[in-house]
């Protein structure tokens, strides 16, 4: 894989809830978590995909038809349990991270969840799925080195703003993206909204005026960056 810190740009799309899409510099389409009509967040048509990473088993999160066209489908779990792998799709590779948790009690309320590390671009992107707890001293081992990291922060099903903080100071990226909390689209939704989780008290944050950023290894932040996206489906996104 390319990891030439001068590469060129990719393309990172949150498409609501924990669903992103990652279009790399060589134009490979990878969709991560892609949520069901339930969440409440539009349905998105989105380009022929090539990758689709599942991190857990639960339908706000494995809604794969989603996806246009016959995209290869990598799934973090398995029915005994973690299922860590590395799959290659054109100049994208994805390496799936098992041995986390949906909640702090080892699984017994919510299962697992696995994360997912992509490069791309000369970019490490981490995303945490739907994760319930501090990491532990493996799992930071092995979460190091990211530039990227998508964080959920709305609490209930997962870690909430504060705990998410401390995951982030412990991992270090330039760039942490919230994820999995409350917007108009899910009135009634049990998670937080970003404004009340406290993920972003004491932060340097950047809002963005649309739900897709470019990013690329020349123009990260020396110092830690709260970025953002606009919420997709209203005015502003």
């Amino acid at each position: 894989m390319n990891s030439e810190r001068g590469a060129a740009a990719a393309a990172l799309r949150w498409l609501g809830h924990a669903a992103f899409l990652l279009t790399s510099p060589g134009g490979t389409r990878l969709l991560i978590d892609p949520f069901d009509a339930s969440v409440g967040y539009p349905i998105p048509q989105l380009p022929p995909t090539d990758l689709v990473v599942v991190t857990h088993e639960h339908a706000d999160h494995t809604n794969t038809a989603m996806a246009p066209g016959d995209p290869k489908v990598v799934r973090g779990l398995s029915a005994d349990g973690w299922r860590p792998s590395v799959t290659d799709s054109g100049d994208v590779r994805v390496t799936l991270i098992g041995g986390a948790y949906h909640d702090e009690e080892r699984g017994r309320r919510r299962g697992r969840t696995a994360f997912a590390s992509i490069e791309a671009g000369g970019l490490r992107i981490l995303h945490l799925g739907d994760l319930g707890h501090r990491l532990d001293t493996n799992l930071r081992a092995q979460c190091q080195g990211h530039d990227v990291v998508l964080v959920p922060v709305g609490g209930f099903y997962t870690i909430d703003g504060a705990t998410a903080g401390a995951v982030i100071d412990d991992l270090a990226p330039a760039i942490a993206v919230p994820m999995h909390y409350r917007t108009a689209h899910m009135p009634g939704h049990p998670t937080a909204p970003l404004a009340d989780s406290g993920f972003l008290d004491g932060r340097t944050v950047r809002r963005l005026d649309s739900p897709e950023v470019t990013l690329a290894p020349r123009g990260l932040p020396a110092r830690l960056e709260i970025m953002v996206p606009a919420v997709p489906g209203t005015p502003d996104g």
